[in-house]
């Protein structure tokens, strides 16, 4: 076998080997070429062959990294501004110099869309413009029922973003926000991509010669960070990519956690050393690790593919199952009496679950999870509002105890084939239409499971 199919067999996979062999035949003539291409732009992924082959990306890929063989660079001549091409392009062109100059932008944003640049402290780190399309004002939200990060309305306001360090790495920020993948990315975060010349303006007037230019390529759950690599994520809010390998991105700036002494997974940081479980993102506010008690001893070890942990307590244990990219997909939480509000409030990937003790379920628990599919809280009697709220998959509900459930629970659990809820006296006035007929039934004097017809 040739010797940098070895390497990147090692490095990617048997799949991404293979799938090189046939690319890029040429390139393997040349001796360590394609190995350094692809490691100087692509972390090291074992699952980044079927990211791209499910995507359909076989040859962008294949464009993409001969792009970055020795070609010289084409030199753009530009004669006007970047406020002149942004104008030809329909946009007004503000630079924010103040928090309050910041602010002034949100008004253009709905309610749950704003950037988090509005909270405060982006000019510490970035530099920061907006582009504010000139009828702005006749672009309606309400009109875009189904986002699409580049559709009129996404576009029409947009935050451009450059660090304040020496790579100058650019994020094109979305007027949707979290509503559409990877809004910090609008037009790929290449200013041509809005208007011939524009990157080369941008250089001129503002000096932001980027060190690692975006190269135009999109992986679907990939960040290309400031070192010009692309990383794989499970996770992001506000600008923050939590990666597989203990990775988290900032503000595309890379940060490498020690194995040893740290495991990330999830968007939260288990401290090995120190032993405490923290949340990278403070502002996320979720509740988990808050609700674990000091602990005693960590304990990590492999089984089937998956890292084992278990966090021994004064109060009981906690075990947690990550699969291999350390996305959160088991927990049995065995002493929490009561979660309080946002519990694993963005947690998309759990599948089995387990609070045993919990009488009191605050609200926004799991909101945002979508691969639980049975829900079993044997003694809570209350479940707060937005709970499992984009959860499509969840099949049954196992709730002897509950009283009580607060509005939007369960909205899109669509697929419901069981309840067993017999004490269920409150349901929110927006509720899951599955759990408003097994209410009206039970009232009827019939509380057996219901069941899809």
């Amino acid at each position: 076998m040739n010797k940098d199919l070895k390497i990147i067999k090692k490095k990617y996979g048997e799949a991404m080997m293979h799938l090189c062999r046939d690319l890029f035949p040429t390139l393997l003539e040349t001796e360590g070429l394609l190995p350094e291409l692809l490691m100087s732009h692509f972390h090291e992924s074992r699952e980044l062959y079927q990211d791209i082959t499910d995507n359909y990306l076989e040859e962008e890929f294949k464009d993409i990294i001969y792009s970055f063989v020795d070609v010289e660079e084409e030199n753009i001549v530009v004669n006007k501004s970047a406020k002149e091409l942004l104008e030809e392009a329909g946009y007004d062109l503000y630079q924010c110099m103040t928090e309050e100059e910041i602010q002034s932008f949100k008004k253009y944003y709905a309610k749950g869309e704003e950037l988090c640049t509005f909270r405060g402290g982006r000019l510490n780190s970035c530099y920061v413009f907006f582009a504010v399309k000139k009828d702005v004002e006749e672009i309606r939200r309400e009109d875009y029922s189904t986002p699409r990060r580049q559709d009129e309305y996404g576009t029409s306001v947009i935050s451009i973003q450059f660090r304040k360090d020496k790579t100058h790495t650019l994020s094109i920020k979305n007027r949707y926000n979290h509503k559409v993948n990877n809004p910090d990315s609008t037009f790929a975060n290449n200013l041509d991509n809005i208007i011939p010349g524009l990157m080369e303006a941008f250089a001129k007037d503002y000096g932001m010669v980027q060190e690692h230019k975006s190269v135009g390529f999109e992986l679907p759950g990939y960040v290309q960070a400031n070192d010009g690599k692309f990383y794989k994520y499970n996770y992001e809010m506000n600008n923050i990519y939590y990666c597989p390998g203990n990775i988290i991105i900032d503000n595309f700036e890379v940060k490498q956690y020690e194995r040893e002494k740290f495991l990330v997974f999830d968007y939260f940081i288990l401290d090995l050393q120190n032993k405490k479980i923290m949340t990278y993102d403070e502002s996320l506010g979720d509740s988990f690790p808050s609700s674990i008690d000091e602990i005693e001893k960590i304990e990590v070890k492999h089984e089937d593919g998956n890292k084992i942990v278990e966090i021994f307590t004064k109060k009981g244990p906690v075990r947690i199952t990550l699969n291999a990219l350390n996305q959160m997909v088991s927990l049995e939480h065995n002493y929490v009496k009561a979660t309080g509000s946002d519990f694993l409030a963005y947690n998309y990937y759990l599948k089995q679950f387990s609070l045993p003790e919990a009488e009191m379920v605050g609200e926004s628990f799991l909101c945002d999870n979508e691969d639980l599919e049975q829900l079993s809280l044997p003694k809570a009697r209350q479940i707060g509002k937005f709970s499992l709220f984009e959860n499509r998959k969840l099949k049954g509900l196992d709730l002897p105890e509950v009283e009580a459930i607060s509005g939007s629970c369960f909205m899109n659990a669509h697929e419901l084939e069981h309840i067993y809820a017999p004490k269920l006296e409150y349901l929110g006035s927006i509720a899951n239409s599955k759990i408003k007929e097994y209410l009206k039934n039970k009232e009827r004097g019939n509380d057996e499971i219901t069941r899809n017809r």
